[in-house]
């Protein structure tokens, strides 16, 4: 499958409390394919919670970059992005939604170093953190309980980047087209014809059902494949049956 490049986007967790969330937020960033993390202004965490929590996706934790501030991470970024959920006079003056914010970031030309900026698991980021921040960020969410847990709005964010980076080159089942469908049934039909199955029922309607049904089923060239295979496979087994008698017959006589 494509793996997209997404070594240009870093998870930045500003002030994040508690060890478990840090190894989920290191988990869901690699099933995405991001492996860059620092830890802005953050307490020095129990290792097992992290690990525990990491599980495969500990050498992520292990190589995060620690910056005292989050004025000394963004520093070295050309695009920070503050996820956020709240609105007001202080904070940006309008927000993307992540799905937007992720199509423009790997639109950027040139292209340089964005950081994913998200705050402690209580407020969030503060308003002075946000205005350090290039743009912000949020994740549509339902009115009747706005808030995310830390390392889910991570594995969000990080879901959105993979999805628009990879385009689609997702690993979607393909079906096949009109055309392979044709040449299969032809196929088929020619085994059943070997067969005499022809002889009470007319190929032509036969066909074109076989046919219809495969793109109705959405079949993948790999399925198609094997459904023609149990055709061609059951037209052999009566051939080797019909050689058999003819055999025992012939000792007969």
């Amino acid at each position: 499958m494509y793996e997209p490049d997404l070594s240009g986007f870093t998870v930045v967790l500003c002030r994040a409390e508690e060890g478990g969330n840090v190894g989920s937020a290191c988990r869901a960033m690699k099933t995405m394919g991001l492996t860059r993390l620092a830890l802005a202004g953050c307490p020095d965490y129990d290792e097992g919670r992290v690990r525990m929590m990491a599980v495969h996706a500990f050498d992520i934790y292990e190589s995060a970059e620690r910056f005292p501030s989050l004025s000394s991470v963004l520093a070295g970024f050309s695009l920070s992005a503050g996820f956020t959920r709240r609105r007001g006079e202080k904070r940006k003056a309008f927000s993307l939604s992540v799905a937007d914010f992720a199509a423009q970031a790997l639109q950027r030309p040139g292209k340089g170093a964005v950081a994913l900026v998200f705050g402690t698991e209580r407020t969030g980021l503060t308003e002075e953190e946000i205005k350090l921040c290039s743009i912000a960020v949020h994740i549509p969410s339902s009115d009747a309980f706005p808030s995310l847990n830390l390392a889910q709005a991570v594995q969000i964010a990080c879901y959105e980047l993979r999805k628009q980076a990879l385009g689609e080159r997702d690993g979607s089942a393909e079906p096949v087209t009109r055309a392979e469908a044709d040449e299969s049934v032809i196929r088929i039909a020619s085994h059943l014809k070997e067969i005499g199955f022809f002889k009470i029922t007319r190929d032509r309607a036969l066909t074109a059902f076989l046919r219809d049904t495969a793109l109705r089923a959405a079949y993948t060239p790999g399925e198609l494949r094997y459904f023609e295979s149990v055709f061609r496979k059951a037209a052999g087994m009566i051939h080797q049956q019909n050689k058999e008698t003819n055999s025992e017959d012939s000792k007969k006589a």
